[in-house]
């Protein structure tokens, strides 16, 4: 006849007790976690929390960028950009709906250049160019003078005059960009200066633009929108005198 061996469960609890004692005195077997490693543990949930607190802090940073540059727009460029336009009845500003800078793309400007240069949101907010944009069209034979005009009109305002670039020689894109500073918050906007011609050339070569922007220079793509966009600047009729126009 066979024996009946009993399983742990099944044996008195004497038994059991005793079992269980043999394998905890048994030479290599850790009794509960190893105390050799909680210093690695514990250094790396830091860490994750260190990281978590960073990011949270940077989403945080962009955030206050982003409602601080919507905030210039409303309460000092834009009613400073009315007051000036509201002085010279044969301009206009155009394109206002795309006066602010999408929030998608200025929230990659400014981690790219937090990344490339290691400063903080808060010191490359104010680095963007065109956060803020706007644009003045003049008629072709009122081009040089009134652009010049409302330099003076963007300085009396107490904007400050940072950069700018006249590109009405060359083959892909005609008018002239300006970049001012905002003295109350250093804060950095663009304005750009058209005839009707040169703006309506912009808007149609956007897209290609736009596409040439995030291909490399070896792209098969790059000849053909290049192409293109000389195609269409070469129609732009060039106001006189406009390519000696210095913006200050």
């Amino acid at each position: 006849m066979g024996v009946d061996r009993l399983d742990d469960d099944d044996a008195p609890a004497t038994a059991r007790d005793a079992h269980a004692s043999q394998e905890a005195d048994v030479p290599g077997i850790p009794d509960g976690p190893d105390p050799r490693a909680e210093p690695r543990d514990r250094a790396a949930c830091h860490a994750d929390l260190r990281a978590e607190a960073e990011a949270e802090y940077r989403a945080y940073a962009i955030d206050r960028g982003c409602e601080r540059v919507r905030e210039t727009e409303q309460t000092i460029t834009t009613p400073a950009m009315r007051r000036i336009e509201a002085q010279d009845p044969d301009r206009h500003l155009v394109g206002l709906d795309h006066r602010l800078k999408g929030e998608e793309r200025l929230t990659e400007k400014v981690v790219h250049d937090m990344q490339k240069r290691g400063v903080t949101a808060e010191q490359a907010f104010p680095n963007v160019k065109d956060a803020i944009r706007y644009t003045f069209q003049y008629t072709e034979d009122s081009y040089t003078r009134s652009v010049l005009s409302d330099c003076e009109r963007l300085k009396a305002e107490g904007f400050e005059p940072v950069d700018s670039r006249n590109s009405w020689t060359a083959e892909q894109y005609k008018g002239i960009n300006s970049w001012w500073r905002v003295p109350e918050n250093r804060q950095l906007f663009e304005v750009q200066f058209h005839t009707q011609a040169s703006f309506e050339a912009k808007q149609q070569t956007h897209a290609a633009y736009e596409r040439l922007r995030v291909l490399s220079d070896d792209h098969e793509e790059v000849h053909e929108l290049r192409a293109y966009q000389r195609e269409v600047t070469a129609k732009i009729p060039v106001p006189p005198d406009a390519p000696d126009v210095s913006v200050p």
